[in-house]
């Protein structure tokens, strides 16, 4: 007994795949124009912790302080503000930087403003280009806080966005 195969072949109407696609581009340009006429752009807000960089065995401190940060990615414009406390001595820089993958340490994109205290704040505004908004969703920048004491970074904190 032999079995028979048969190709079946399907195509589609153009007029309906046309059809769909132009009420996908509607929708599009709706949704768009919705967000221009309010003046509003979709914002992405991630809250994210400061801990303790790593440090050599050995020279490690008891302790080394903790924070938060908030970062909003409105557009191309990325807001960061946060809080520390117990930092291993008074803060000698504030930075956002940009890694390789996430938890490898990459060149500085900005200085941010941060508190000349053990018990601080820090905020700063930065406009991304896009390779630094596509470095953001993949999660390698990151916060540093850098002190007499840890000048490689006190406290760092990684940007990581909820999807990863």
């Amino acid at each position: 007994m032999s079995c028979l195969r048969t190709r079946i072949l399907i195509f589609l109407n153009p007029a309906i795949v046309r059809s769909t696609v132009e009420s996908a581009a509607r929708l599009l340009l709706g949704a768009c124009c919705f967000f221009v006429l309010l003046g509003a752009t979709p914002s992405n807000t991630i809250q994210f912790r400061l801990s303790p960089g790593p440090r050599l065995v050995g020279t490690r401190a008891d302790r080394s302080g903790a924070g938060t940060v908030t970062a909003t990615l409105e557009g191309a414009r990325l807001t960061l503000k946060g809080s520390f406390t117990g930092l291993l001595a008074v803060p000698t820089a504030a930075h956002l930087a940009m890694g390789s993958l996430p938890g490898v340490r990459g060149p500085i994109i900005a200085d941010l403003t941060v508190s000349p205290d053990t018990n601080g704040t820090l905020s700063g505004t930065v406009e991304l280009d896009s390779g630094q908004i596509a470095a953001l969703h993949k999660g390698v920048l990151y916060v540093e806080i850098d002190s007499a004491k840890a000048p490689e970074g006190d406290l760092w904190g990684w940007i990581m966005p909820p999807d990863r």
